[in-house]
């Protein structure tokens, strides 16, 4: 009769200690995943720092940058964090006894592991909504930001009224400048980045301009005319434009490595709808497949790494014989 007693206990798990276990393993992963994703934006912090000081970045863009990369972090964050949760709170409970105490009233291992399965599938769902959806929308906000950022950064070294050198040793008069829409009146230019001659350009209108999918950025000329000089000195050429695009040479400014692009910034249809069309070109899929792998691979961790956790955190030291017989009191308060 003992034993069958015994067995029905080592089945059955109060409510009161399912709550105790659950309370104690989401505090401890709030505070390792606050932990990891503090670790990793402080690795980043520099970077931050000197585009709001060093690039004249404004902060609101700085801040939205900072924000975007938070998916991408919490994304790697969250099965490390599930681990590392579990291991402590299970290494704390052998220590302190209460894990001996727990088992001499005749809840083994695996029932101790039951309420932990609830937690690992809610992180998991939460692990797989960052990758389907939050970290992609992330991507491309960072994207956009990048652009408009070397949009901003282009026109905050304009000084109207004053021959600018600009980039690529470009000479660019500007009689009047919107700084917050980087509009320009009455345009000046003067280049020479042609092996041909030298061009100078004249427009009524200008505005710089970024673009997000190519990531370059490009000075947008109207109503105007362009001058070039033929490089013997003897004859030059007139053209009068409505609209002129002139690429700007950036190659010389550092840049962020935050947004990976391509299949990383698609959504999870998108993104499946590209792979089939390569196979259906012949052609080898390859970061499409890692991608999608990469959405379905994380979240498993998730669900698998906080039960691999508790053997790991029960095979800690043990606990002292008089405070094993302490905590042992303690459970039967919990389990009832």
């Amino acid at each position: 009769r003992s034993t069958k007693r015994s067995c029905r206990a080592s089945n059955v798990i109060g409510s009161t200690l399912r709550r105790y276990l659950i309370g104690e393993v989401s505090r401890a992963f709030v505070a390792t995943v606050g932990l990891a994703v503090s670790v990793l934006f402080v690795l980043r912090l520099v970077e931050f720092v000197d585009l709001a000081f060093a690039r004249g970045v404004p902060g609101r863009l700085v801040g939205a940058l900072a924000g975007y990369i938070v998916p991408s972090y919490l994304e790697i964050a969250l099965p490390m964090g599930a681990l590392l949760a579990v291991v402590l709170v299970f290494a704390r409970l052998g220590s302190d006894g209460e894990l001996l105490a727990l088992k001499a009233s005749g809840l083994a291992l695996p029932t101790l592991t039951r309420p932990l399965v609830g937690f690992s599938a809610v992180v998991a769902l939460l692990s797989l909504g960052l990758g389907v959806w939050a970290r992609p929308w992330a991507n491309r906000g960072i994207e956009a930001t990048t652009a408009e950022m070397a949009r901003t950064r282009l026109t905050a070294s304009l000084r109207p009224g004053v021959f600018n050198t600009w980039f690529g040793g470009v000479i660019l008069f500007v009689d009047d400048l919107d700084p917050a829409s980087g509009a320009m009146r009455n345009v000046m230019l003067a280049e020479e980045r042609e092996e041909f001659g030298r061009k100078t350009i004249f427009a009524g209108q200008g505005q710089v301009q970024s673009d997000a999918s190519s990531g370059r950025a490009y000075l947008q000329l109207r109503d105007g005319s362009l001058l070039t000089l033929h490089p013997s000195g003897k004859y030059q050429d007139k053209t009068d434009f409505d609209s002129l695009e002139l690429n700007l040479d950036l190659s010389g400014e550092p840049e962020l490595d935050l947004a990976e692009g391509g299949p990383s910034a698609m959504p999870l249809g998108a993104l499946v709808a590209e792979r089939d069309a390569k196979i259906a070109r012949g052609e080898a899929p390859i970061e499409e497949t890692i991608e999608l792998h990469r959405k379905l691979v994380l979240p498993a961790a998730v669900l698998l790494l906080p039960l691999l956790g508790v053997p790991l955190g029960a095979s800690g030291r043990r606990g002292v014989k008089s405070r094993g017989l302490r905590s042992e009191e303690h459970t039967s308060e919990l389990q009832s």
